[in-house]
């Protein structure tokens, strides 16, 4: 059984640079100055951000995920400044599966930063510890290597899923990656 409550819940997450927090009212300018950037949205499912009216649009479909404790999303707030650089989250959680699909987006001026590594370990260990998720996976474009190295750090690509889903116009084919909670244990007891 998982713990959805939890979503309900003031959740703050922190690593050695970042907070990992839901997003505020007073985040979204923050949001839309990344979520804008075509390098960002490229290999997303989202469009890039026009307008402030997107990045609001964004913000209602979280709160309504939210509630609906179908997706659970955090924004990167870097402790220096309290600067909000980009998101990660569980989606598509189902309750009777027990798992989730991680997904995230990162401004281009901090890539190879080591930022999102530091958010997806700690997103992990939030997802197997609290939430008690049996299985997390994620979905990168084959296009997207960026992506694909740092899900190869935590997960194990289990195939290609050829021209999966139609997404801007084009079918796009996805490596599929994941990790069982039980692995997860094994890896950190090793460590």
């Amino acid at each position: 059984m998982i713990y959805l409550d939890i979503i309900d819940t003031n959740i703050k997450l922190e690593t050695k640079r970042l907070i990992l927090r839901k997003p505020l009212s007073e985040d979204i300018d923050d949001i839309f100055e990344y979520a804008k950037e075509e390098d960002v949205a490229k290999h997303t499912r989202f469009k890039a951000h026009q307008t402030l009216q997107d990045t609001k649009m964004f913000m209602q479909i979280v709160k309504q995920k939210h509630q609906n404790k179908t997706a659970l999303t955090f924004l990167l707030e870097l402790k220096e400044n309290s600067k909000v650089i980009g998101s990660i989250s569980f989606q598509n959680i189902s309750e009777d599966d027990e798992r989730a699909e991680v997904g995230f987006a990162l401004s281009k001026k901090y890539w190879s930063c080591g930022f999102m590594t530091e958010a997806v370990e700690k997103i992990l260990e939030f997802g197997f510890k609290k939430i008690k998720f049996n299985r997390l996976e994620a979905f990168s474009n084959i296009e997207n290597f960026r992506s694909s190295n740092l899900l190869n750090t935590f997960m194990q690509k289990e195939g290609v899923l050829k021209e999966r889903d139609k997404v801007k116009d084009r079918f796009w084919s996805f490596n599929i990656y994941s990790i069982l909670r039980k692995e997860y244990i094994l890896k950190k007891s090793f460590r």
